[in-house]
C-alpha cells in the first residue's frame, strides 16, 4: 500500500507523454511498448490490473483458425505470425501447446475436410508449428465419451505458461519509476483538455484510499476494453464504431491424470467448439458464447451458463460431471467492434473479432476497440505508430526498466503442489492490495482450489486471513474487512451460482 501512495504522488506531479486508461492485456502491453522507448507514461485502471476479461480467457495464443471459416486468409497469416513471435520472443511466458481436435461424427469425408483445413492453417503459419496429423491412439481417448471411431486431428497452437493475469503483470511490473507510473484501483472520474498548455488534465480517484488528484498528459489512449465506450462518453469523444458484448464462461473441473493435451470438441452448431484444457490441477471446460446487452451480466456466470456447459461435458466427456464437481468459474466479456448503426441479432461468432484503432480528429485522444491476447504486441506497435510523438518530450530513460529487481520470493500454500509467490513479495513488487488480487491474479490459488480458494468447507480460511493481514500491513481491522468482502464475493459469484443449477 505504501508503494501505491508513492506512485500516486508521482502521478500527481509528473507530466506524462501518454496516459493509458485500462490495465488489461493490450493496455499493459502498450505501457511496456512506450516505457521501453523511454517515454513518460501513466497507466491507470479502476480495479486491479487484469481484473476484467484479461483474467478470464482460455489462455490460448491462437493463430486465427476461426478466420478460415470465412476465408479471411490475411487475418490468419497475421495472427499466426503474432502467435509465433510470442512463442519465440517470450518463451518463458508462452509455450507451444498440442491440440487434439475431436470431430463430432465418425464420417470420413467430414474428417478429411477438417484435416485439409488444418493443413491450410499450418501453411498460413509458414510451417512454424507442428504439422497436422490424424491420431488413432492417444492418451486422452479414455476421457472421451463414445470414443469408438473418434480419432483425433492433431495440430499446435500457443498457450500461456502461467496465467492470463500474470501475463498482463509481466508487461507492467518492469517499469516503475517517477515518470513511468502504473496505478491499479485508480479511477478516471473526469477531466478536460486545455489548449493553452496542450495537456489533458485527468481527474483521478484512488479507489482504496479515497484520495482525489489530477494527472497531466499530452495524449490519452483509451484501452478500457468493454468500458471503452463509457470512457469516451465521459469525455465527449465520438467514434464511428462501438462495442457489442459476448459473455464467455469456463468451468474448472478436477484434472484427470491422463489429461495432457488440449481437446477441442465440435459442438455441431454455429461452427462453434468447446475446449477441454489441462491447467495445473484443474481442466478448463468451455467457453460459452452468449450475446449480452448489459455489461453487469458479463462478469457473473449464471445457471444457464453452467447447465449448458454441464450438458455438453456429459455429451462429450467420459466421466459424468455434476455441479458439485465444479472447482472454479471463469467469466469474462469479449468486446466486439461494430458500426454505430449495427442492430443485427446474430450469433456472436458471426461478428468480426478484428480490432479498430480510432484517432480523434480534433483532440490528442486514441480509442482502441476490440483486441486480443495473441496480437497485443502488434496492436501496441500500431497505436504507437499513430501517436503524435512530435508533442512528446525527448525520451530520458533510453528504455531502461526501473521495476523491482531480484527473484520472486516463493512459498507453499496448502492444497497446491506448486510453489507460489508470497503475498509479501507481491505487495512490495506487484501492487497487490487485496486477497482477491493475490488469490486470483498474482497466483492461481482461487482457480485451483474450490470456492475461490476458500475450500469446500472454508478449510483454507485461516491462510486467507493470514495473507490479508500481510497485505494490510498488520492492520487487523482492515484485514477483517477485506476477508469479509472476499467471502461475500465468493458467496455471490460462486456459491449462489452453483446452488442455482
Amino acid at each position: 500500500m505504501d508503494m501505491r501512495c508513492q506512485f500516486r504522488d508521482h502521478a500527481a506531479t509528473a507530466t506524462f507523454d501518454a496516459a493509458i486508461i485500462g490495465g488489461g492485456v493490450v493496455g499493459a502491453c502498450l505501457y511496456h511498448h512506450l516505457c521501453a522507448r523511454g517515454h513518460r507514461v501513466l497507466l491507470v485502471d479502476r480495479g486491479d490490473f487484469a481484473c476484467g476479461s484479461s483474467q478470464s480467457s482460455g489462455m490460448l495464443v491462437w493463430g486465427g483458425l476461426l478466420y478460415l471459416r470465412n476465408f479471411d486468409l490475411p487475418a490468419v497469416f497475421r495472427f499466426s505470425r503474432a502467435r509465433d513471435a510470442l512463442i519465440e520472443n517470450k518463451h518463458d511466458w508462452v509455450r507451444p501447446k498440442t491440440m487434439r481436435y475431436i470431430p463430432a461424427g465418425n464420417g470420413r469425408p467430414a474428417k478429411q475436410v477438417v484435416l485439409a483445413g488444418l493443413y491450410l492453417y499450418w501453411l498460413m503459419g509458414m510451417f512454424n508449428r507442428r504439422a497436422p496429423a490424424e491420431e488413432r491412439d492417444f492418451g486422452e481417448q479414455a476421457l472421451i465419451r463414445h470414443q469408438a471411431g473418434r480419432n483425433a486431428l492433431v495440430y499446435e497452437e500457443g498457450a500461456l505458461e502461467h496465467s492470463d493475469a500474470r501475463f498482463v503483470l509481466h508487461w507492467i511490473t518492469p517499469h516503475q519509476s517517477p515518470e513511468q507510473v502504473p496505478l491499479n484501483y485508480c479511477a478516471v472520474t473526469g477531466g478536460d483538455y486545455a489548449a493553452g498548455d496542450g495537456l489533458w488534465h485527468l481527474q483521478l480517484q484512488d479507489m482504496l484510499a479515497g484520495n482525489e488528484f489530477t494527472a497531466r498528459a499530452r495524449t490519452v489512449i483509451n484501452c478500457a476494453g468493454p468500458w471503452t465506450d463509457d470512457v469516451n462518453r465521459m469525455f465527449g469523444i465520438r467514434t464511428p464504431c462501438r462495442h457489442v458484448f459476448s459473455k464467455g464462461v469456463y468451468i474448472g473441473l478436477r484434472r484427470p491424470r491422463a489429461h495432457q493435451a488440449l481437446l477441442v470438441f465440435e459442438m455441431g452448431q454455429h461452427g462453434d467448439v468447446l475446449t477441454y484444457m489441462p491447467w495445473g490441477p484443474v481442466s478448463l471446460w468451455g467457453p460459452t458464447e452468449t450475446r449480452i446487452d448489459d455489461l453487469a451480466q458479463g462478469y457473473r456466470a449464471d445457471a444457464e451458463d453452467l447447465s449448458f456447459l454441464l450438458e455438453h461435458a456429459n455429451r462429450n466427456l467420459g466421466a459424468e460431471v455434476a455441479r458439485d464437481d465444479i472447482v472454479s468459474l471463469r467469466c469474462g466479456v469479449r468486446p466486439l467492434v461494430v458500426p454505430n448503426a449495427f442492430d443485427k441479432d446474430v450469433y456472436p461468432l458471426d461478428i468480426s473479432r478484428r480490432h479498430r484503432i480510432v484517432v480523434d480528429e480534433t483532440l490528442p485522444w486514441i480509442s482502441l476497440f476490440g483486441g486480443k491476447l495473441t496480437n497485443c504486441v502488434d496492436i501496441a506497435a500500431a497505436i504507437y505508430a499513430r501517436l503524435p510523438k512530435t508533442r512528446f518530450a525527448p525520451p530520458r530513460m533510453n528504455g531502461v526498466a526501473h521495476g523491482a529487481g531480484g527473484d520472486i520470493e516463493l512459498t507453499t500454500w496448502p492444497g497446491v503442489d506448486d510453489l507460489v509467490p508470497s503475498a509479501r513479495w507481491c505487495a512490495r513488487n506487484e501492487f497487490c492490495c487485496t486477497p482477491a488480487d493475490y488469490l486470483r491474479r498474482r497466483t492461481n490459488i482461487a482457480q485451483w482450489l474450490p470456492r475461490e480458494g476458500l475450500g469446500r468447507d472454508d478449510e483454507y480460511l485461516p491462510e486467507i486471513e493470514r495473507i490479508a493481514l500481510e497485505l494490510s500491513n498488520g492492520d487487523a481491522a482492515l484485514a477483517a474487512r477485506q476477508v469479509a468482502c472476499y467471502r461475500r464475493s465468493v458467496a455471490t459469484n460462486f456459491d449462489e451460482v452453483i446452488a442455482s443449477v
